[in-house]
Parts: structure tokens; C-alpha cells; sequence
């Protein structure tokens, strides 16, 4: 797909040389069924959307940069280079246009700072600020979430990312309106098209458009088995040659349990919380490796069926930092006991 791939980037750059995508935006949807589209008394009925040419130039400069990744892959140097320094200018210029010295972003939304953390696109010295600007957002709807179709997961998982894994936690649990749990209470079966698809003592949405069976919010699924199960894989090696084992437990939960069928076998973890032991059981499929995240205050806490690490030779040590240790593992099912708990994982 490379070759139309670059079409589309070249068009969307021919169309706008100041990198800045605003001319020929298509049906341009933006952060499409945001907050700002819910109908209800008590919720507030704008400052969710993040302006549209925000949105747009930062989907411009992540699918260059995943443009010059594509080229750089089947050995197209010249053309990964040309794309790779094009995408360093529209980050470059994202910043000059829609960000303020203090790391604000033009529109001051949740889904603005979602997107533009997710992406990389600021200055390392401003993603703190903007951060912190994101928790505000989210403070200023009551700790209720506002971002559309794109951004919604990106914030979840920037959350995680920079520390604020009980934010991102409280999201996916809340039962208030609107968030996932109030889409159940509501007697939901399956992922709903809009936040507001039904209100209780309002009724249902738009006729006209309001399908109660729907991915895109659903697509908090990918922050649920990245963080909660703790599957992710690893971009040096695609196809889960290589696995990355991180769960990381929060809100209410004591346990997951769950797996992937991935293309080279089925990839499982079962965690659970037992007083002041951390267990994890986890299934690597044949012909790969792992690297299993472990929450550790003593090393000599940990065993494996039963054995200190420290014995295993198909457990390697990488390192020990933060409280984590961090080991490689080749193929097989291993069953890991933590007795004391590290709470900062939390």
C-alpha cells in the first residue's frame, strides 16, 4: 500500500504547502459524535471539540511520519528520509500555529491534548504542561469523558503513558453519564454509535442516525488488553516475534484473565491480586520471545513455578529499575509469584 499511501500524502501536501491541512478536508468530520454532539441538561454543550485544523494537521503529520516507517521498511532510503524530514516540519509547524509558549492547545480540549501527546507532536519540555492541561479538561467535565471517535482511546492511553493510570481507570469504570458502564446500565449488549444513544429520562437520539451496535468507542478495547491484560507488541519485531507483558492492575480490579490469537499462536495472561500476592500466568507461543514487566520490591520476593528466577535458564534478568523487574522469556507457560505487592503500579 505504499504507493497509495504516498499518493495521499502528496495530495494532501500539494493542496496545502504551509503544512497547515486545511484546504480539501473531504467530508471533514474531525473528532467525529464529541462531546459537543450529547444532548442533555446537565452536561455542558461545548468546549469538546478540538478545532478542526488541529485535528487534521496532526493526522497529517503522524501519517507522514508512518509514510517514512513504511518506505524505510521495503528499503526505499531516499523516500524515508524525504518523508521523515517532512513530518518533522509539520510537527514543527503544528506547534508554531496551535501551541502557546505555556504548551496550551488552540481549543483547550481533552481530545486536542489526546491526540498531540499520542502523537508526539510537541516539544518534549511541553508535554508536562500539556499533560496537566488534559487533566484539567477532563476535571472541567465533572471527571466525565468528552473526546469523539479519534481521540477517546488516544487519551486513554496517554493517560496510562504519563502516569495518570487511575484517571484513565476511573473513565472505564465510571457509571456515570456518559461513559462505557452507563451504556450498560442502560441495558447495552453491544458498543454504541453515539455517548448519548439513550438517556434515561430522555429517551433515545437522533433516529436518523444512532446505531446501538458500533466499534468506534469500542476501540477502548485496544487500552484494555495493552494496560488491564498487559499484551502489547514490539515495533522492532512485527508480527509478535516479539511480545511485550506489562499488566498493569487498577481501579476496583483484583484479576484478568484473558488472550490473543496472534498470527504465531495464542498469547494469554491471567493476573490476579491475592492479600500481598501479585500472581501472573502467561502463555508465549512457539518460535517467540517475551519481555514480561514486573512489579518488584526484592527480587528474592519473586519465584517462578515455584523456583527463584535468579534459577531459571529461560528467564533472563534485563534490568531492575523503578521497582520493576524486567525479564526476557522464550516460548512456554510461566507462572510468576510477587509477594509484596509494589502499590506504586497503582
Amino acid at each position: 500500500h505504499f504507493d497509495s499511501a504516498k499518493k495521499f500524502i502528496d495530495y494532501v501536501h500539494s493542496k496545502n504547502k504551509n503544512l497547515i491541512w486545511i484546504r480539501r478536508r473531504g467530508n471533514n468530520y474531525g473528532d467525529w459524535l464529541n462531546g459537543n454532539e450529547i444532548k442533555s441538561k446537565d452536561y455542558p454543550k461545548k468546549g469538546a471539540e478540538v478545532p478542526k485544523e488541529v485535528l487534521s494537521t496532526a493526522f497529517f503529520a503522524r501519517s507522514t511520519e508512518i509514510l517514512s516507517k513504511m518506505a524505510e521498511v521495503i528499503g526505499l532510503k531516499d523516500k524515508s528520509e524525504y518523508y521523515d524530514n517532512l513530518a518533522r516540519q509539520i510537527r514543527k509547524k503544528f506547534t508554531e500555529r496551535f501551541v502557546k509558549e505555556d504548551g496550551k492547545i488552540k481549543g483547550d480540549t481533552q481530545a486536542g491534548y489526546a491526540i498531540a501527546l499520542h502523537f508526539n507532536l510537541l516539544p518534549e519540555e511541553l508535554r508536562p504542561q500539556a499533560i496537566t492541561y488534559m487533566l484539567n479538561a477532563i476535571e472541567r467535565y465533572n471527571g466525565r469523558i468528552s473526546t469523539g471517535f479519534h481521540c477517546t482511546l488516544p487519551m486513554m492511553l496517554e493517560l496510562t503513558r504519563w502516569g495518570h493510570n487511575d484517571v484513565a481507570y476511573q473513565l472505564l469504570l465510571s457509571r456515570k453519564f456518559p461513559s462505557w458502564f452507563y451504556m450498560i446500565e442502560q441495558g447495552a449488549t453491544t458498543m454504541w454509535e453515539r455517548w448519548d444513544g439513550y438517556v434515561k429520562g430522555r429517551g433515545f437520539q437522533n433516529k436518523f442516525m444512532n446505531s446501538f451496535c458500533h466499534y468506534a468507542f469500542g476501540s477502548v478495547g485496544e487500552w484494555i488488553y495493552k494496560i488491564i491484560l498487559g499484551i502489547d507488541l514490539d515495533e522492532n519485531q512485527p508480527g509478535y516475534k516479539h511480545i511485550i507483558i506489562k499488566p498493569i492492575p487498577g481501579g476496583s480490579l483484583t484479576w484478568a484473565k484473558g488472550h490473543y490469537d496472534s498470527i504465531r499462536g495464542k498469547i494469554s495472561v491471567d493476573w490476579s491480586l491475592e492479600g500481598d500476592k501479585f500472581n501472573l500466568k502467561v502463555t508465549i507461543p512457539p518460535n517467540t520471545t517475551a519481555t514480561v514487566y514486573l512489579p518488584v520490591n526484592n527480587l528474592e520476593n519473586v519465584t517462578e513455578n515455584g523456583k527463584s528466577i535468579q534459577d531459571s535458564d529461560d528467564i533472563e534478568l534485563k534490568k531492575f529499575e523503578n521497582n520493576t523487574a524486567i525479564l526476557k522469556i522464550n516460548s512456554g507457560k510461566y507462572s510468576f509469584i510477587e509477594r509484596k505487592l509494589n502499590k506504586e503500579i497503582q
